[in-house]
């Protein structure tokens, strides 16, 4: 197989700064689609592509979040270069790609002892700041292959969202370690729509423009949410369950499902992609459970497609300030597998008006996840009558205001 027509595949000015790259530890850290995640799978690629017995790995903290992001990019490339083979594609875990003498590992930190006795020439860890110091520390020590011309290498990618993180607080502190920076206008490609999102959040947030326009360290304060927690899994004596459905197209399309179990909610993240029609939403939920869907209510002609398509396809409550203020009374509890839940709800802030007060309302950038769930959350009080707090028993039925 030739792998010629990888030079013929559009490129970003990042793909080249990471080539250049000489410190043992670089850092790619930027705002929103500034094409970081993009280059490094390219860079990866094109090592695999043209070295020789290399031993390349990539990682994200959870199994389902690499396979959603990095894994599903990385074929994709693959696929457009024409270098694509299935038959080389080990796809258990931890998977691998094979070509010619290299090898590329893809693998989660829950798979990390199965590679107990591997070494890497190059290791890449997608959004960084979900991993911790210690996580990063055992895969710097993986970076023991033998490697003729050229150093070892780990990559690290990350939005800057919180300055009090271990990347800025100690690892940016040490020796050896190269920062490249990028932004929006580092990716040719980005729609115009998207680059007036990106500019539009400085009318937002000040914290949202400096962390996804700029691509700068921002805070985490004046967040929405405190009361969540990560767990492995929902307790099997549940009560109800039901789905909260956000559109997208340039967005990700979002769908989690809502479940009371022992009187607390559990999500869990179903699907959350750009680019998805109502086709596509359609076919994703034929591999789900049966549920009442509760959907963005500005998107009524997409909801009775559904509906059509036989799935019981509500018009969510609109009432954001109620929904959050429901959502803010409840322990949450997200999967630990529900990645971009937990990394929108890590950075869901609210709005502050211009004089720096805080606005009963959130910043409208990186919500997807949150307006899913508080439809879900929200659909699940209306159809079932509830209202309860914490780990305490149902309160009422139907709330006055439902």
């Amino acid at each position: 197989m030739q792998a010629t027509k990888e030079l013929t595949i559009p490129s970003t000015g990042l793909l080249d700064r990471t080539r250049q790259s000489q410190a043992t530890t670089v850092v790619h850290v930027g705002g929103a689609r500034s094409s970081k995640s993009y280059s490094l799978a390219q860079y990866f690629i094109s090592l695999l592509l043209g070295g020789k017995n290399l031993v390349l790995g990539v990682t994200r903290k959870t199994g389902p979040a690499l396979k959603m992001s990095v894994v599903e990019l990385l074929v994709k490339l693959l696929k457009e270069y024409r270098c694509y083979d299935e038959t080389k594609h080990y796809k258990s875990a931890p998977m691998n790609y094979r070509y010619g003498s290299n090898v590329l590992w893809m693998f989660s930190m829950d798979e990390a002892e199965k590679l107990k006795s591997t070494s890497f020439n190059y290791i890449w860890m997608e959004e960084a700041n979900e991993f911790d110091y210690e996580d990063y520390t055992v895969l710097k020590l993986r970076l023991s292959e033998p490697s003729k011309g050229r150093r070892n290498q780990i990559f690290l990618s990350l939005n800057p969202i919180d300055e009090a993180n271990w990347i800025p607080q100690r690892l940016l502190k040490e020796t050896d370690v190269e920062v490249i920076h990028s932004t929006y206008k580092d990716n040719p490609f980005l729609s115009s729509e998207y680059k007036k999102l990106l500019e539009d959040l400085i009318n937002q947030d000040e914290n949202y423009y400096r962390v996804y326009t700029l691509g700068e360290w921002g805070k985490l304060e004046n967040l929405v949410y405190r009361n969540w927690q990560q767990v492995e899994a929902v307790p099997g004596n549940r009560q109800a369950m039901v789905y909260g459905l956000d559109f997208g197209l340039i967005n990700p399309s979002t769908l989690i499902k809502v479940t009371l179990a022992e009187n607390q909610i559990y999500l869990n993240e179903c699907f959350y992609r750009p680019g998805m029609t109502n086709k596509d939403i359609i076919e994703a939920l034929t591999h789900e459970e049966r549920g009442d869907i509760y959907a963005d209510p500005s998107a009524l002609q997409m909801i009775e497609e559904i509906r059509r398509a036989g799935y019981n396809c509500i018009p969510a409550q609109k009432d954001v300030a109620m929904g959050i203020n429901l959502c803010k009374r409840q322990k949450l509890n997200i999967a630990k597998a529900s990645s971009n839940i937990i990394k929108e709800i890590r950075g869901y802030q609210h709005k502050k008006d211009a004089k720096g007060y805080l606005l009963d309302e959130p910043v409208k950038f990186n919500d997807h996840a949150m307006d899913a769930m508080r439809y879900g959350v929200y659909g699940l009080v209306e159809r079932y009558g509830l209202l309860w707090q914490g780990d305490r028993k149902p309160l009422m039925t139907r709330p006055k205001w439902a």
